[in-house]
């Protein structure tokens, strides 16, 4: 989930307190808008830059601005065409060319060329710091009426989905006189559903694009994003005020279910991994045994049962996503799992050059082993998980604050480094890579004070590198598992993050308006509304529900 928080004007008169509060505004008869909570927020900004690193405004990919092709994670080789109606590798995986679908048009009335694909990732290859998926892009051409024709420095099969699905493509001639690292883009033109209708801080409508190129889609005319901080957002959803909500609510069933049964559902699918994040620019958690005796300390079970509800599980200590990854798993820890056990932390403790002081670990000069353990606030699980982390290091001399702050500022510190331990997700991709190499590769990350796109860590590691090059230089499917049981090998003996639980991807919806939602039955996308492009298919999913 991510925002940009930068100062930028007020572009619109601010809706009515009605229209506001997805109250009773609408005009009679007409198809009703749909009110959505994302993320806890405050307020907004006006920052749709589909190229900003963070907090660039939910909708911005999916809704405004689509990608070549949707990849469903929830669903194994699941791939649709979308912007481009094919892709073909050749070059040894250095060369791929898409072929474009034709009649697709911004919703400006220009049409969408292959000038535009290829000027949207000359942006990233010029811009590395906007190269969120650190695609290897050596250069980007227009072939033909209707292909582009995409290069890179070493074979990149298994980047596909950081290409053709997470990349929104921009309209060259509005972006080409701009900055892509400080334009907030405040008037969005892209080919999705939806444009932009209104803006206020305290809420945004995007309305239906009349010019989308799948006919009769969408169904929806207005979707509303109203800022609301979570105690809010609970209200909301126990009033009926919000109809798609990406939230943790604590007890479901009491606080949502039962006020309304046969419309309040929810659906919580695996959405990817949450860890527990040490900067390893400091010189304690740089040591393999520090990092493993926080491990041992840690109660995950604990966190799973009391900070989730229950509403997950304990991860694999290699980070391979589970049920599904089985294939992925080195065999000789398929059956490890994550233990508590406190005396062997201390020993390791010791090991590293720490002694009892008190009741606190202490170095050579005397220095206590003592962190901050950064959580946003609005996020009441990370919050709670904080505090039970916290009070697991003491049990062996570790000390930690556990401080709550804004998103804003969470997304910012853990980014540019300048945390001690910081709870964070890793969204899973179509295979257990794309979520490892997020999580480990030495190019996604940046020196501290610059933004890094992922690896927040900052491992830096020969060996991994090299497994996720080998990984990245086939497409055959054994020689990539071979390449995945490798790092997670590396994940169990080095443990550069610990991962704790998995991730659900939350979505409570009220079919009372609208029908046609994924289900386990039917997991068509990912339905959590912060998951972008997701949210913008599942809103071409959407119908009237009858009566």
């Amino acid at each position: 989930m991510r925002r940009r928080m930068s100062v930028a004007a007020a572009l619109a008169v601010a809706l009515s307190a009605s229209a506001c509060s997805g109250g009773s505004g609408e005009t009679a008869g007409a198809t009703p808008p749909l009110v959505v909570h994302a993320i806890d927020q405050g307020s907004w900004q006006a920052d749709f830059n589909p190229f900003a690193l963070e907090n660039v405004n939910i909708g911005t990919i999916g809704l405004i601005y689509e990608p070549l092709e949707f990849f469903n994670r929830l669903r194994a080789d699941d791939v649709t065409p979308w912007l481009a109606l094919k892709h073909q590798w050749s070059d040894g995986g250095k060369t791929l060319t898409f072929t474009l679908r034709q009649g697709v048009k911004f919703s400006d009335g220009q049409p969408l060329t292959p000038d535009d694909v290829a000027f949207t990732f000359d942006t990233l290859r010029q811009h590395p710091e906007l190269n969120k998926g650190a695609i290897d892009l050596t250069g980007s051409k227009v072939t033909g009426p209707d292909t582009v024709q995409l290069s890179f420095g070493t074979p990149s099969y298994a980047k596909i989905w950081n290409i053709a699905g997470s990349v929104g493509i921009v309209q060259k001639r509005l972006f080409e006189s701009q900055n892509p690292t400080t334009f907030t883009n405040p008037k969005p033109v892209g080919t999705g559903p939806y444009v932009l209708k209104s803006f206020s801080s305290q809420v945004y409508e995007l309305a239906k694009n009349p010019a989308y190129w799948q006919p009769g889609k969408p169904v929806v005319p207005t979707v509303r994003f109203p800022a609301n901080t979570a105690n809010a957002v609970q209200t909301g959803l126990q009033q009926g005020t919000i109809d798609w909500a990406g939230a943790f609510v604590p007890d479901i069933q009491k606080i949502y279910v039962q006020g309304d049964p046969a419309h309040n559902k929810y659906y919580f699918p695996p959405g990817g991994l949450i860890s527990l994040y040490l900067n390893l620019t400091e010189p304690a958690f740089a040591k393999p045994e520090v990092r493993q005796a926080i491990s041992l300390a840690v109660d995950r079970d604990n966190l799973v049962k009391v900070a989730e509800h229950g509403y997950t599980r304990v991860a694999h200590p290699t980070g391979v996503p589970m049920p599904g990854g089985d294939a992925y798993l080195p065999p000789e820890y398929k059956d490890t799992k994550f233990s508590v056990d406190t005396a062997k932390a201390a020993q390791l403790l010791q090991q590293a050059g720490f002694r009892k002081s008190g009741d606190t670990m202490v170095d050579d000069k005397g220095d206590k082993l003592s962190f901050t353990l950064l959580v946003p606030s609005p996020f009441t699980d990370f919050v709670n998980a904080a505090q039970l982390i916290r009070a697991d290091l003491a049990k062996i001399g570790v000390k930690v604050e556990a401080r709550g702050v804004s998103v804003q500022e969470w997304v910012s510190s853990v980014g540019k480094g300048t945390y001690d331990m910081t709870i964070r997700g890793g969204e899973a991709g179509p295979t257990p890579y794309t979520l490892l190499r997020l999580n480990l590769a030495s190019q996604v990350t940046k020196p501290v004070g610059q933004m890094a796109a992922s690896n927040y860590e900052r491992w830096k590691d020969a060996t991994t590198d090299r497994l996720l090059a080998e990984y990245a230089a086939t497409d055959g499917r054994t020689a990539q598992q071979k390449a995945i049981q490798g790092l997670g090998r590396i994940m169990v003996e080095k443990q550069p993050f610990l991962p704790l639980f998995y991730s659900a991807a939350w979505a409570q919806y009220r079919t009372n308006k609208y029908v046609g939602w994924p289900t386990e039955q039917d997991p068509y996308a990912v339905p959590a509304p912060y998951q972008q492009p997701d949210l913008g298919v599942v809103l071409l999913h959407l119908r009237p529900a009858k009566g």
